[in-house]
């Protein structure tokens, strides 16, 4: 008699088959899949870096909702790359293009929980690496097979636009013109407007306004204004107040990101100060 069991046992060796075996290289190959299922938020890999090196892309199989993908350091969760993906992209490749410290740890993890994918336990188990990275296990310290799958191919190499410098602008960036203080409630049902400023080194009309991420959230809306009044034009955008998850109580900073029209990452860092104290 065909079972439910014999069956999910033949689709397990028939997927294991198809895995492909990796190989040192720049590209260090996980798993093809293609069972879709409900994941967890901030969920991914943790990977170690063996020398200096750019982590170039990852494939992201986005089958769900728009979707966020980071990368932090392990050390102190510091926000280094934020990339957002759009919806029903089955095939996306994740621009990170951000260099790597030799023996650092980070974490590379998806924010939204609707994009996740399935493997059997002992069946799936994403490569170790090649000489370049080293995947230690799943963003939750747990070896990564037999869970929630995030991430397939990870491409190493240089810098891919400048050969091996990097080329992160510095952005500057004011949390809620007109206020020093800067402060925050996470609880909020409203909105937090951050002006990227035109500077002698930064163009605030560079910057690519689909592209910006403040605190883990995209923006609703943005203009164009003289936010500082030196004659400049800047960008201001609004962000949902309880979408900004990289936020807690503790928080003292806060980090936009985003992209340039030529497609060169910036950042800009200002301080915020969270009420009510927990």
């Amino acid at each position: 008699m065909f079972t439910v069991r014999k069956f999910l046992l033949s689709l397990s060796v028939m997927l294991f088959l198809l895995c492909t075996v990796p190989v040192y290289g720049s590209v260090i190959e996980g798993p093809a899949l293609n069972l879709a299922e409900i994941g967890w938020a901030d969920f991914g890999l943790l990977i170690r870096a063996e020398v200096d090196v750019n982590l170039i892309s990852v494939r992201f199989p986005n089958q769900g909702q728009a979707d966020i993908i980071q990368l932090r350091r392990y050390s102190d969760s510091a926000l280094l790359a934020s990339v957002p993906v759009p919806a029903g992209n089955m095939n996306a490749i994740v621009t990170i293009d951000y260099p790597l410290v030799a023996q650092e740890v980070y974490r590379l993890v998806a924010t939204t929980p609707n994009n996740k994918y399935c493997g059997y336990p002992g069946v799936f188990v994403f490569p170790t690496g090649n000489q370049e990275i080293t995947v230690l296990g799943s963003y939750l310290g747990i070896p990564y097979f037999g869970l929630w799958f995030t991430f397939n191919d990870l491409t190493t190499g240089q810098d891919i636009t400048t050969g091996g410098n990097s080329t992160e602008l510095e952005a500057v960036i004011d949390i809620k013109p007109g206020s020093d203080v800067n402060s925050i409630n996470l609880k909020s049902k409203g909105v937090v407007p951050v002006a990227i400023l035109t500077t002698e080194d930064f163009d605030a009309m560079d910057a690519d306004a689909g592209s910006v991420m403040f605190a883990g959230a995209s923006p609703i809306r943005w203009h164009i204004e003289d936010v500082d009044g030196d004659g400049d034009e800047d960008m201001l955008f609004h962000f949902k107040t309880e979408e900004l998850t990289d936020l807690s109580s503790s928080s003292t900073e806060a980090v936009l990101t985003g992209t340039t029209l030529d497609g060169i990452q910036f950042s800009g860092t200002d301080t915020v100060n969270i009420v009510p104290k927990k």
